[in-house]
């Protein structure tokens, strides 16, 4: 189950909102097929585990990190291959908390006559699929909230130039996050001021869902992100958005998203449960910073991702990553569990979850979202 939970890392960047799934197929005490969901809509692990075992698959033993599925979705059942293989045990990590196929796989394996049991490393395989469980359980989604800063916390300067803070491999791995996590936002502002298209480069087969915030309907139709093209594109807008503001973003591909204001800002709680209403479970926020301070100050942050450079620009007019109210004492400060620090070229990448809250902190606790057919509007 551990090489199986290894193998399961392959597909960090390309499965969401699907979960991380790993295989081994094992025979007398050796294994003979290893597979991994790689990519979203892709082979699961179990089939491609089962194709490079072969024959030897028939009798054998079956190690997969979360429960085989046993529903048509963009691919078959994984039990129908699991059955055709003749394997003869499996053994699963965690249970998949997705109503559509929760417990049906063991009890449709079990009925057919094999051994299945489940919970070996389970607490390693829900920590591997923490967005996947987040999202089920919560119905929003996972939050990574990134930027980029110098040493002095700032985002840019003065006069709002940003490009460029860090250097190229520290923006490389900020389009690995993007491939990533899937679902990419940024607030109006950043949108306005950047043009920014909000794609991963190279897109490595994803197709990532950009999220534009436009509560009053002032952003340029010129933009970049808002013309006729392809890729799946959610318009979030106030529910008193003009109607021909509606029919001009639909004529240009893009969903529109009716949001409920809440002091005279959307609702970021009612925003995150409209998103993942609509199945998207990972959601990676890069700014700008009023947008990740308003979240933070919700407690709707769940990972941080921070790239500082070794750089310094001063001035109280430049921008920082996280505006917002903030906190009135150190004790409620947000904090990261076991963060993660890596070197890339001359920048630092610290990262990690976003710890439980003390002393009253800013971490809200997750409740069931709404469905999000009270925001869509007629999408």
């Amino acid at each position: 189950m551990a090489e199986a939970l290894r193998l399961a890392e392959r597909g960090r960047d390309g499965v969401a909102p699907n979960p991380l799934v790993g295989a081994v197929v094992a025979r007398g005490g050796r294994i003979v097929g290893r597979g991994a969901h790689l990519l979203y809509g892709g082979p699961h692990a179990e089939v491609s585990a089962l194709r490079q075992a072969g024959a030897r698959g028939r009798g054998a033993d079956l190690y997969v990190t979360l429960e085989p599925c046993a529903h048509q979705g963009k691919t078959p059942p994984c039990t129908d291959a699991i059955l055709a293989a003749g394997v003869r045990r499996v053994f699963y990590a965690a249970r998949d908390p997705n109503p559509l196929t929760s417990g049906r796989g063991p009890s449709i394996l079990r009925a057919r006559g094999l051994l299945v049991s489940g919970g070996l490393l389970e607490r390693e395989g829900r920590e591997q699929n923490r967005a996947y469980f987040h999202w089920r359980s919560t119905g929003r989604p996972w939050v990574i909230a990134k930027w980029a800063m110098t040493l002095d916390g700032k985002i840019a300067t003065r006069s709002g130039e940003s490009r460029w803070i860090t250097g190229p491999l520290a923006r490389a791995h900020g389009h690995r996050l993007r491939r990533r996590a899937g679902p990419v936002l940024v607030g109006t502002e950043t949108l306005a001021r950047d043009d920014p298209l909000l794609l991963p480069r190279p897109a490595a087969g994803r197709d990532v869902v950009r999220v534009v915030l436009d509560r009053t309907g002032r952003l340029s139709l010129s933009l970049r992100v808002l013309a006729p093209g392809a890729g799946r594109r959610i318009y979030a807008t106030s529910l008193s958005a003009k109607p021909s503001r509606l029919r001009a973003v639909r004529e240009r591909g893009l969903e529109p998203l009716l949001v409920p204001e809440r002091r005279g800002v959307l609702s970021l709680r009612a925003l995150l449960d409209a998103l993942g209403s609509l199945g998207l479970g990972q959601l990676l926020v890069e700014g700008g910073g009023r947008l990740i301070g308003a979240l933070l100050d919700e407690g709707l942050v769940d990972e941080v991702a921070a790239f500082i450079a070794p750089v310094v620009l001063g001035g109280e007019a430049a921008p920082t990553p996280a505006a917002g109210r903030g906190i009135g004492e150190i004790a409620e400060a947000l904090r990261l569990e076991a963060p993660r620090v890596r070197r890339l070229g001359e920048d630092v990448l610290i990262e990690g979850r976003v710890a439980a809250a003390r002393g009253g902190g800013r971490r809200a606790p997750a409740r069931r979202a709404h469905s999000a057919a009270g925001f869509a509007g007629s999408q």
